[in-house]
């Protein structure tokens, strides 16, 4: 006779969370489509509609599902006043976000943990990746610049990194003694740190670290309710920590790009490999060593002018950005209800003269959102960002998310759907403040997400095949 409860096996966990695997293989794909295909990104959503209709209930925020599904709705309209079609836009993409937030407040709260453990994961995976394919262009000679990563670009791939590494640092502000697989976690996240820093670092893309320190910021603000003592000793780990790993990484990208001998880094991402299988040791250490710690976080001072050594051109781009930006406040009164149309920024500014922008979107999503699709759509993201800080979350999830918000100011990743997904994933808390739906409602909801899918596929390919004009 077998007494206890029997270990479930890989096919057990995967009948009960399948959803959880259905988002997270989405996710994937989008993350290894950059900006995203229409199709592709389709065929997800109705896989996702697909496994939503079986679920029996959700506990969801309509405060978020509705603007995001408002927000889809304004843009599909001004693609539609633009292009004569709801999909020669954005919306054919963005649709999955709402799909994948409502199939995640189908999630109880053990598959909805289990779903962002398995993105960071893969964050991790994808800086691993970054990092070897960096190491061997370096040793075939095809140069080191940027670190473009499986998500194709710098600044794309640095925000994706920097929440990935907010996510890891729930391990130390989050011990769940309930959770009888947080000591597996905490070990898998720990060995991920070091990776993700160094990853981070070949990015060289300031826009991501100005991102992640006002997310340390929010962190720290966060974390004050610790003693004054703790507290301090937890903000020098932390920055110790960050320093030390975006500090290899910068060595390494020096050996690669600057030394002319791609064999320079082969010692150092074998270092690399060293920090993720100590890195807890580390963590212990910089506990006990306090001084030191205080030491390794002065030295990010260093760490960080090395950085801006490194593009000097960073604060052209900057410059580039605040002009682009001024570009997009001239259009905001052209056409506010539905804007000027997707895609059509770049095209009236060409047309106005002066500095050429060699982009499709303005560096400042919320910007480049009230010029194509109108200030009712600019108007729902900010309705969004305001309802998250209104619902209670984490230090971490806080920190995660405002660096996602700062970079937009500067960047586009809002417009990366893998990576806006990733986003809505971690900082996404359906339940809280959510009404319990089931029956027709949630199957009447999955099957409206489903049809718009279904137009988007249907209308890109009629538009490739040219029977659209």
């Amino acid at each position: 006779m077998i007494h206890g409860r029997e270990k479930p096996g890989l096919l057990d966990i995967l009948l009960d969370h399948y959803i959880v695997f259905c988002v997270f293989f989405a996710l994937l794909m989008m993350t290894l489509t950059g900006v995203g295909d229409v199709r592709t990104v389709s065929m997800a959503g109705l896989l996702l509609c697909a496994a939503g209709l079986a679920q029996p209930s959700a506990a969801v925020d309509l405060w978020v599902f509705i603007p995001l599904v408002l927000y889809n709705g304004i843009n599909m309209a001004s693609s539609y006043a633009a292009h004569g079609n709801v999909t020669e836009g954005y919306g054919g993409i963005q649709m999955i976000l709402p799909t994948i937030y409502l199939l995640t407040a189908c999630m109880d709260d053990s598959g909805l943990l289990l779903l962002k453990r398995m993105c960071v994961v893969w964050a991790g995976i994808l800086a691993a990746a970054g990092l070897v394919g960096y190491v061997a262009g370096a040793l075939l000679g095809e140069g080191a610049g940027r670190m473009g990563g499986p998500l194709g670009n710098p600044n794309a791939s640095g925000i994706f990194l920097v929440m990935g590494w907010f996510a890891v640092q729930k391990k130390e502000t989050e011990r769940s003694r309930a959770d009888r697989g947080t000591d597996r976690w905490e070990r898998i996240f720990a060995g991920l740190e070091p990776v993700l820093l160094a990853a981070l670092a070949l990015t060289l893309s300031m826009g991501s670290f100005v991102a992640m320190a006002a997310g340390i910021l929010v962190l720290f603000f966060s974390e004050r309710k610790r003693g004054r003592k703790e507290w301090f000793r937890y903000v020098c780990r932390t920055l110790a920590k960050a320093s030390f790993g975006i500090g290899t990484g910068l060595l390494l990208y020096l050996g690669a790009a600057r030394s002319g001998a791609g064999w320079v880094c082969v010692p150092l991402i074998l270092y690399v490999l060293a920090q993720a299988f100590y890195w807890k040791d580390l963590e212990c250490f910089l506990q006990i060593h306090t001084r030191m710690a205080a030491g390794l976080a002065a030295g990010g001072i260093l760490v960080a002018g090395l950085a801006v050594g490194m593009r000097p051109a960073a604060f052209s781009t900057f410059a580039e950005r605040l002009e682009m930006m001024r570009s997009g406040f001239s259009y905001l009164t052209v056409a506010p209800v539905f804007g000027v149309g997707p895609f059509r920024w770049r095209l009236l500014d060409m047309q106005d003269g002066g500095t050429y922008f060699a982009t499709w979107h303005i560096h400042n999503v919320l910007i480049h959102t009230a010029v194509e699709f109108g200030l009712a759509a600019a108007a729902m993201l900010i309705w969004l960002v305001v309802r998250f800080y209104r619902k209670k979350a984490d230090a971490c999830t806080k920190a995660s998310f405002t660096a996602y918000c700062v970079h937009n100011l500067m960047d586009t990743s809002f417009f990366y759907a893998g990576i806006t997904s990733f986003a809505l994933i971690l900082a996404g808390n359906p339940g809280e403040g959510g009404k319990r739906l089931g029956g027709m409602w949630l199957k009447a909801l999955f099957l409206l997400l489903a049809a718009l899918h279904a137009v988007h596929f249907y209308n890109i390919s009629a538009l490739q095949a040219g029977v659209l004009p």
